[in-house]
């Protein structure tokens, strides 16, 4: 099973290496971005300090982590919905359904380029954070950061299931990937902190895992705080995966047995 992740590892590098344009136009992209937090942050001032006080940094940085992060939070949701889609274009669904490779463990695959492409995008804008705006970075804990983003792609893969199954089905995206990205832009605290939000919205922030993730990479990063410092965010992230994991794998499961019985997988 490796040497096939290998496999699909290196298929989705040679197509992106073979789009340099594109390549070019997200670096450029993720430079402009971070300049824009930069920016911002030095228009602000010291006016949303009171917010910060618990990571004892300033606007830039608390903005930094969430744009540097926030690509594992989509991909944990879309990922698979994408792969699927991309299969059901090029009319090669039906053929991975028709491989000894059962079609969880090929759907996996797919999406695996795509979290080592998101992991060197974090990377770009932390290190050009660091190296043209002088981010401070406690960068001994890269590995805590990591090992908090793969909590947070489980607490969200049971919510990818479901995308993917409704895609499977009906291949359309689903509507609950985009509300889902809307309602975690507005509440978890990607670009502004939690706390300036009203009580009866704060509250519903605490419905999503992104909220406990992007707190957590925070205090890594920002304060070099230890994963038992985090304990509860990633307690509270190992819940939302016991929960949506199961309920996804189910409707993922019920989904292939539709299509297979309703014989349309080679129809787009």
């Amino acid at each position: 099973m490796g040497y096939k992740a290998l496999a699909f590892i290196r298929r989705d590098l040679q197509t992106q290496v073979s789009y340099r344009l594109d390549f070019l136009l997200r670096v450029g992209g993720m430079l402009i971005s971070v300049s824009i937090f930069y920016f911002i942050s030095q228009i602000l001032g010291t006016a949303i300090s009171p917010y910060l006080q618990r990571y004892g940094t300033d606007y830039f940085h608390f903005a930094l982590l969430g744009i540097a992060f926030y690509t594992f939070i989509g991909l944990g949701t879309n990922s698979m919905a994408e792969a699927i889609h991309e299969h059901q274009h090029t009319g090669a669904l039906e053929a991975l359904f028709l491989s000894p490779t059962p079609i969880l463990a090929t759907m996996v695959m797919s999406t695996l380029w795509r979290y080592c492409w998101a992991f060197a995008e974090s990377l770009f804008y932390l290190l050009a954070a660091s190296l043209l705006f002088q981010a401070r970075l406690e960068w001994a804990n890269l590995l805590s950061a990591v090992i908090v983003i793969l909590w947070s792609i489980l607490a969200y893969a049971g919510l990818g299931f479901i995308n993917a199954s409704f895609v499977l089905v009906t291949k359309r995206p689903s509507p609950l990937a985009r509300l889902l990205g809307l309602v975690t832009n507005l509440l978890a605290g990607v670009y502004y902190p939690i706390e300036v939000l009203p009580d009866w919205l704060r509250t519903l922030s605490h419905l999503l895992p992104a909220t406990y993730a992007l707190d957590a990479l925070r205090r890594v990063m920002l304060q070099g705080a230890s994963l038992g410092d985090v304990g509860h965010n990633l307690l509270a992230l190992g819940g939302f995966t016991v929960v949506l994991l199961p309920i996804g794998l189910i409707a993922f499961r019920y989904a292939v047995r539709w299509a297979k019985i309703d014989g349309s997988l080679s129809q787009y």
